[in-house]
């Protein structure tokens, strides 16, 4: 009211301003402490004219966007404060950017090698035939990192518009097997045990094709951040309604820092590694976004110098895909 007594407050303040009805109505406005929301309102009440901002606060370890509307009420008798929670838009706004900025610098990067080395052999045409070589294996390598990085965009892309079509009854154990020897195909010394529930049926209705390359993803990092022989466990089971398939291994493991950025694109725990085995950093944000287009989830748990473990669980029943 125009004494800036709170008249009312719906649950989603109140869960916002962590307090209690009996808290807030009847009391001044202060014991928000939200001095921006404040400030507004006042504003507001003088000017007799709705007012926005925006108000970001941090919650539970998280950021969260707010719009703020003030808005004057009828004859003077106060006004009205909204707050819309507008996280995700702003959350979307966020990753768009920090995508083009990332891919333009991963892009940016092998890019000003090869020009770099290819100025080398073209003011330098006399150079040694072995020093030819060197720097010509660099040159195809940045190369062959470009084309990996180029295609996992479009990979994302066309993920995005994933249309139920494209739906069809795909066999987990094939599927694995299949995985199984295409890893051996790049790590032949990788030691892979499948554990399958027996007697049941591992049929779900999905993209065979990106359930794959979700599940070859899983298995290659596993080689790839393991000390040779990698020694990987693939493990199928049945949960009600879903399937739980987890990649298991022996290798450096995540640090607990690092846990919660993993699905991030472009972020890589050991940059230096990832990069010396051809490695986008977009690997496992692929197989987050395939797994959530199937309306599945997936986590990780870890713990350095023991191993890895990636946990996928899908339904089995056709549903409609986001």
């Amino acid at each position: 009211d125009n004494d800036f007594i709170v008249n009312y407050a719906n649950l989603a303040a109140l869960k916002f301003l962590d307090l209690t009805s009996e808290e807030l109505v009847g009391k001044p406005f202060s014991v928000t402490n939200q001095p921006k929301c404040d400030e507004l309102l006042r504003l507001c009440m003088e000017s007799e004219e709705a007012l926005t901002d925006d108000l970001i606060e941090k919650i539970e370890g998280r950021k969260v966007y707010f719009d703020i509307v003030a808005a004057p009420k009828k004859e003077q008798s106060g006004a009205v404060l909204v707050l819309q929670d507008k996280s995700s838009h702003y959350r979307i706004l966020e990753m768009r950017k920090d995508f083009i900025a990332n891919a333009s610098h991963e892009l940016k990067t092998p890019i000003t090698i090869i020009r770099g080395f290819a100025e080398t052999l073209h003011d330098n045409p006399t150079l040694p035939e072995d020093t030819t070589v060197e720097i010509t294996s660099k040159i195809v390598r940045n190369c062959l990192r470009m084309t990996s990085l180029i295609k996992d965009l479009l990979t994302l892309a066309d993920i995005e518009h994933l249309s139920e079509s494209r739906l069809t009854v795909c066999d987990l154990i094939h599927l694995i097997d299949n995985c199984e020897q295409m890893l051996h195909d790049a790590h032949p010394t990788a030691i892979v045990n499948i554990d399958i529930e027996n007697g049941k049926d591992f049929n779900i209705i999905a993209d065979s094709q990106l359930l794959e390359l979700a599940v070859i993803n899983l298995i290659e990092n596993a080689a790839k951040y393991s000390n040779p022989p990698a020694h990987i466990t693939i493990s199928l089971r049945h949960l009600g309604e879903k399937v739980e398939l987890s990649v298991t291994d022996k290798g450096i493991g995540i640090p607990k820092e690092d846990i919660e950025n993993v699905f991030h694109r472009f972020y890589t725990v050991d940059k230096a590694h990832s990069q010396k085995m051809g490695g986008s950093g977009l690997g496992l944000s692929l197989v987050e976004t395939i797994i959530d287009k199937h309306l599945g989830k997936i986590w990780v748990e870890s713990e350095v110098g023991k191993g890895t473990t990636f946990t996928m669980q899908l339904p089995i029943k056709r549903r409609m895909i986001k």
